[in-house]
């Protein structure tokens, strides 16, 4: 969608806020020209507050931020749509996609690709495909959109080491990538098949799902690091009542 060159609005999408001075609240944002946004908007002391009201997760929004800095003024909200009702799993796994966001994507660089594919998994949600794959796609063209893609394409080719032996079971490390498994590292391991098929773009069987899933987890901690994700903490909870 075009940007409104008149009043300079933009689609956007709300990832998490939280209470700020002055009245203020402090957003994350998706939007469709500037990526992940961090901004500031004034909700006033009423409980009803319009602006409040309107920024709702998983909503398609209309906003106009300003400002130089990196932390900007949310100056516009407007509701291009209805907020997506998503309930149990769906709503648990939607703001799971939102904190692996605010907690991955550097701010304020264009990521329109990233956006519609984040649109679109929200429809998914609403419509309650099938989790599995979809987080996982979700997780490797986020991966993809940091530049840090996996690089599935060897792992069906030969070792060009002809000592090196052809192992079925291999490792992922970071900066090398997947490497046979010598069973001398502490490590996940996985079966190259299952790899090669998830390089593939296929995700249709349960055991290349539960690969893929062990993968994406040991992946993201590189980069999340050890603080464990709110989000998945919800998952957890549900299990244990």
């Amino acid at each position: 969608m075009a940007v409104n060159k008149d009043i300079n609005l933009q689609q956007a999408y709300l990832l998490h806020s939280r209470p700020y001075r002055d009245n203020s609240l402090l957003v994350n944002l998706l939007t469709e020209q500037n990526g992940h946004v961090s901004a500031v908007v004034y909700v006033g002391k009423g409980k009803k507050s319009n602006k409040k009201g309107l920024l709702q997760p998983f909503a398609n929004l209309q906003i106009e931020i300003k400002g130089k800095n990196d932390l900007k003024n949310l100056s516009r909200i407007e509701h291009a749509d209805k907020s997506m009702q998503l309930s149990g799993n769906y709503l648990y796994s939607g703001f799971y996609l939102n904190e692996l966001m605010v907690r991955l994507l550097p701010e304020n660089i264009p990521l329109e690709n990233l956006f519609s594919l984040y649109q679109n998994s929200l429809t998914q949600l609403l419509k309650q495909n099938t989790l599995e794959p979809l987080l996982r796609r979700f997780e490797m063209s986020l991966l993809a959109e940091l530049g840090l893609s996996l690089d599935f394409s060897e792992l069906s080719s030969p070792p060009l080491d002809v000592n090196e032996p052809y192992c079925e079971d291999v490792y992922f490390i970071q900066e090398q990538g997947f490497v046979s498994a010598d069973y001398q590292c502490n490590l996940p391991s996985y079966k190259r098949s299952h790899l090669i098929t998830i390089g593939d773009g296929k995700l249709e069987q349960a055991e290349v799902l539960l690969t893929c899933k062990r993968l994406m987890r040991q992946v993201l901690k590189n980069y999340l690091g050890n603080k464990p994700l709110n989000s998945r903490k919800l998952f957890i909870n549900k299990l244990a009542r």
